[in-house]
């Protein structure tokens, strides 16, 4: 009877023991085991380039992605949070409707141990805690856009600006970063409030033509994105205004951008890739689940570019495998070098 009360005390030790290393087991998981959950606005434009980025790496990796939207609403983030948990996903990538949706969505997952990693949105303090924040520096980003108008533009510049959603984490940021910059740079600064175009054409066009026919005057125009900066152009152009007359910039670098600085219509751009940057995003997840090197805490490359030199410097959206050893370098190291890109 003690031989057999001993071997049962022995069996279910050893399978504590078993149970306590699979639990800690997460990080250093095999890749062919891994399932991802993704939480992004939606696919159009930016984000369509960022999903084919993330998939890129994903499917090198033998990870499988499942995708989920929330339509930069708070409610249907946290539905989506719930429905990767509930479907038992190893790690989790969110794009963020704001920090504090950010803070509750990592919180979520903390309580269900899932690792969580967010992007673009920063974090409000509190409980919910991700392991890693990959992102732009959007403060930064219209630090150096204010910066390089001053430096490349000659004479006194008055500047429209057309932004994405007002009050998201990204415009906030870089509204802030671009008023504190002009505020000690001399002869330049906005010609009007911030206009904001809801990183659309359509309304962008039309804010453009309302804001020549108010008599505003300014001669240099930023758009935050492709679609924006498409707008501001074709405004421009059926107000029937010089575009040499106007310094054009955008933020975005993207297919769109690209035609027109084929076309001559585009004079500037800070070129950032979410191709790239979802890439960035897969790699720095999975080698956290796999317990290899990460960032914890890191901005996605950005150049300055103009009419002259962006066919050398601009980072494409269309990212593919040529990246890789960009990519690996970068989530090591934190440093963007484009020259280990295999042609």
């Amino acid at each position: 009877m003690k031989k057999f009360l001993v071997l049962l005390i022995t069996i279910a030790v050893l399978s504590s023991f078993a149970v306590a290393v699979f639990a800690g087991s997460d990080r250093g998981r095999k890749d062919e085991e891994l399932t991802i959950g993704v939480v992004i606005p939606y696919e159009i434009g930016w984000f369509t380039a960022f999903h084919q980025g993330f998939e890129l790496v994903a499917t090198a990796e033998g990870a499988k992605v499942n995708w989920q939207y929330n339509n930069y609403k708070a409610d249907e983030e946290t539905k989506a949070v719930q429905n990767l948990i509930t479907l038992g996903v190893d790690g989790m990538n969110i794009t963020s409707v704001s920090p504090a949706a950010a803070e509750y969505s990592s919180r979520l997952a903390n309580e269900a141990g899932i690792p969580i990693q967010i992007t673009e949105s920063g974090i409000a303090d509190g409980k919910g805690k991700p392991f890693a924040d990959v992102d732009f520096n959007w403060f930064e980003i219209y630090h150096t856009v204010a910066e390089s108008i001053r430096t490349d533009v000659s004479g006194d510049l008055k500047v429209i600006w057309i932004q994405g959603f007002a009050g998201t984490p990204p415009v906030m940021q870089g509204i802030q970063g671009f008023e504190e910059k002009i505020a000690g740079l001399d002869g330049i600064g906005l010609a009007t409030d911030v206009q904001y175009g809801n990183y659309a054409t359509a309304p962008s066009l039309d804010i453009t033509k309302t804001l020549v026919q108010s008599g505003v005057e300014f001669n240099v125009a930023i758009g935050a994105c492709q679609e924006i900066t498409d707008g501001i152009i074709q405004g421009l152009k059926e107000e029937n205004v010089n575009l040499n007359d106007v310094a054009i910039v955008t933020v975005n670098g993207g297919p769109m951008d690209i035609e027109n600085f084929k076309k001559g219509d585009l004079d500037y751009a800070l070129s950032l890739s979410p191709g790239l940057h979802g890439m960035i995003c897969a790699k720095n997840l999975i080698n956290y689940l796999k317990g290899e090197p990460y960032q914890k805490k890191s901005y996605s490359p950005i150049v300055w570019v103009n009419s002259d030199n962006w066919e050398e410097l601009l980072i494409p959206w269309d990212v593919d495998e040529s990246w890789f050893p960009v990519v690996d370098e970068f989530v090591k190291t934190g440093k963007y070098k484009p020259e280990l890109r295999s042609m």
